[in-house]
C-alpha cells in the first residue's frame, strides 16, 4: 500500500480537531465561565487558537500548513468554519476579559460576519472564488502525489466495504504454526513496522504500524493483522516467531524500535512501552495494549524458556 500524508483526525493540526476546540471553548464559555469568575477566559483561549489557525492555513507555507486542502472537509472547516467562530469568540473573550474598547473588538466581528456570509453562500459548502491563491489555484496538489489522501471517516467506511484478501492474517497465522485451533493467550497491539517513520499508512494506523492481535500459540509467538487492517491493506500480514529461535525479550521505551532510543514526535504512536522479541537474524517490535508490554515480556521469557 503507498503511503499517504495526510492529516488525521486526532492530529493537533487537524481542522476536525481545531473546530471542536472552537466548540468546547464556546460551551464552557457560554455555560460555566460566569460561574466559575472566569468570563473570557474560554472564549479568549479557543478564539485566539483558532483565529492563529486560520491565518496559519491561509498562509500555507508549508506542507503541514496545506495538507488540510486534501482531507474530507478540510477546506471547509478550515476557511469557512473555524474562522466563523473563532474570530467572535476571541473578540467578546477580550472585550469580557481585559475591558478593551468595543472598536477594539470591531474587526473581530467583521471577519468572523464576512465568514459566515460566505458560508451561506456557498450554502454549507466552498465556494470556488473564496480561499488564498495557492489554494484556488491548485498548487497544493503538487505536493501531494498521487489520489487525494483520504480522511478517517472515509477510511472507516472504506474498512467495510472493501473486500477482504481470500485468506486473513488471522487464518494465515494459524496455517503458519500448523493449523492450531486457538492461541493460547492473545494480548491487542499492533506490529511495528517501522519505527522511524512518520507516515501512516491510512489515516486510522499509528505512524508506522499495522494494528492486531499479538498471541501465543503453542509453537511460538504470533501477530496477525485485524480484519480491518487486512481489507484496507489489501493483504493479509502476518509475523511468527517460533518459541525455539526466540534469543531474547525486552520492554523498551514508549516510540522507541529495537535499538531502545525513542523516536521524535508522540502524536499518532502508542503512549505505552513496547515489546521487542528478537531472534538470531532478526529482531520484532510490538505495541501491546494498556501498556501490558512487561507482563507479555515476562510471559514469554517463561513460555520459551519451558520449551527450550
Amino acid at each position: 500500500m503507498g503511503r499517504q500524508r495526510t492529516l488525521s483526525i486526532f492530529s493537533p493540526r487537524s481542522p476536525v480537531v481545531v473546530m471542536g476546540l472552537v466548540f468546547l471553548g464556546g460551551y464552557l464559555e457560554f455555560d460555566h465561565a460566569q460561574s466559575w469568575g472566569v468570563r473570557g477566559l474560554p472564549a479568549t483561549v479557543v478564539g485566539g487558537v483558532g483565529s492563529v489557525y486560520t491565518v496559519w492555513c491561509w498562509l500555507g507555507r508549508t506542507l503541514q500548513a496545506r495538507s488540510w486542502a486534501v482531507i474530507d472537509r478540510g477546506p471547509n472547516l478550515a476557511l469557512i468554519g473555524i474562522p466563523t467562530f473563532a474570530f467572535a469568540l476571541f473578540g467578546g473573550g477580550i472585550y469580557y476579559l481585559f475591558g478593551v474598547p468595543k472598536w477594539v473588538v470591531l474587526p473581530f466581528g467583521l471577519i468572523s460576519a464576512v465568514h459566515a456570509l460566505v458560508l451561506f453562500a456557498g450554502f454549507f459548502s466552498l465556494p470556488k472564488w473564496w480561499g488564498p491563491r495557492w489554494f484556488r489555484s491548485g498548487e497544493y496538489k503538487k505536493d501531494f502525489k498521487g489520489a487525494p489522501p483520504q480522511g478517517a471517516l472515509t477510511t472507516l467506511i472504506d474498512s467495510y466495504v472493501e473486500d477482504a484478501p481470500a485468506v486473513l492474517s488471522q487464518e494465515e497465522v494459524r496455517r503458519e504454526f500448523g493449523h492450531v485451533a486457538e492461541p493460547v493467550v492473545q494480548w491487542k497491539g499492533g506490529w511495528v513496522r517501522d519505527p522511524d517513520t512518520d507516515e501512516q499508512d491510512h489515516a486510522l494506523a499509528r505512524k508506522g504500524t499495522v494494528e492486531g492481535t499479538l498471541a501465543w500459540y503453542p509453537q511460538g509467538l504470533g501477530f496477525a493483522a485485524t480484519k480491518r487492517e487486512d481489507s484496507l491493506r489489501g493483504k493479509a500480514t502476518v509475523v511468527t516467531v517460533p518459541a525455539g529461535e526466540i534469543t531474547g525479550v525486552e520492554v523498551v521505551p514508549a516510540r522507541a524500535g529495537a535499538d531502545g532510543r525513542p523516536r521524535r514526535g508522540f502524536w499518532m504512536r502508542s503512549p505505552f512501552r513496547r515489546l521487542v522479541v528478537r531472534t538470531a537474524s532478526d529482531a520484532h517490535v510490538f505495541d501491546v495494549a494498556r501498556g501490558r508490554a512487561p507482563q507479555v515480556a515476562a510471559f514469554i521469557k517463561e513460555q520459551a524458556g519451558q520449551l527450550t
